[in-house]
C-alpha cells in the first residue's frame, strides 16, 4: 500500500510539473489544521488573499515571498528545477512529506505558485483532508464555483481551492495562484 501511494505520489509530481505549461487552469496549494500564528510571507506588496494553507502555525499563501516559507520549513525530501511557465525564469518544485510547494520567479524573488496536499496528515483550515467526501466539502465551502468531472473548484480574491477526485475518492487539494 506505501509503495503505491508513493507511486501515485510521484506520478502526481511529474504531471503537475509537465501541466504548468499547458493550457489548464490546474496548478496546485494546500492548507494544514494548525491554528495560523504567523504569516510567511513578509513582502509588504503580497498580502494573504483567498484560501491561505497554514502548516504547524504558519500561513503559506499563494504569490508569497517563498524564501521564508522554505527557509522556516527546513528539509525538504526532494527538490526539482525546470523553466516556468508562470513567469520567464525558472521554477521550483519543493518536496515535503504532507505537501509539496512549486514557485514561480518574479525578478529576484521566487513567489509560492501553488501547494498540493499530499497525504491526510494535513488538512484545509476548514478540516478538509484526503480521506473526505464530496458531501464534507460541500458542507465546509458551500457549492463549487465550477465543478466538473473529477474536480470541485472555489475560487476566492484571485485564487483557486481546487479538490481533485479519482472516482469518488479524494487525490489531492491544491491551492493554485491567478497564474495557474
Amino acid at each position: 500500500m506505501k509503495k503505491r501511494i508513493i507511486t501515485v505520489g510521484l506520478i502526481m509530481t511529474m504531471t503537475v510539473s509537465l501541466m504548468a505549461c499547458g493550457s489548464s487552469d490546474d496548478t496546485k496549494v494546500i492548507e494544514s489544521n494548525a491554528a495560523s500564528s504567523e504569516t510567511a510571507s513578509t513582502s509588504e506588496e503580497t498580502t494573504a488573499a483567498g484560501y491561505v494553507f497554514n502548516y504547524d502555525g504558519m500561513d503559506i499563501a499563494v504569490d508569497a515571498d517563498a524564501a521564508p516559507v522554505i527557509e522556516k520549513l527546513g528539509d525538504y525530501n526532494s527538490y526539482f528545477e525546470s523553466p516556468s511557465c508562470a513567469a520567464e525564469g525558472i521554477g521550483k518544485l519543493y518536496t515535503y512529506n504532507d505537501f509539496e510547494i512549486q514557485t514561480y520567479p518574479d525578478g529576484d524573488t521566487d513567489r509560492i505558485l501553488y501547494v498540493m496536499l499530499r497525504t491526510d496528515n494535513v488538512a484545509t483550515a476548514e478540516g478538509i483532508d484526503l480521506s473526505s467526501t464530496r458531501e464534507d466539502i460541500v458542507e465546509a465551502y458551500g457549492q463549487a464555483t465550477e465543478e466538473e468531472t473529477g474536480s470541485m473548484k472555489y475560487e476566492k480574491d484571485g485564487m483557486t481551492l481546487v479538490f481533485l477526485f479519482d472516482g469518488e475518492s479524494l487525490i489531492s487539494i491544491e491551492y493554485d495562484s491567478a497564474l495557474n
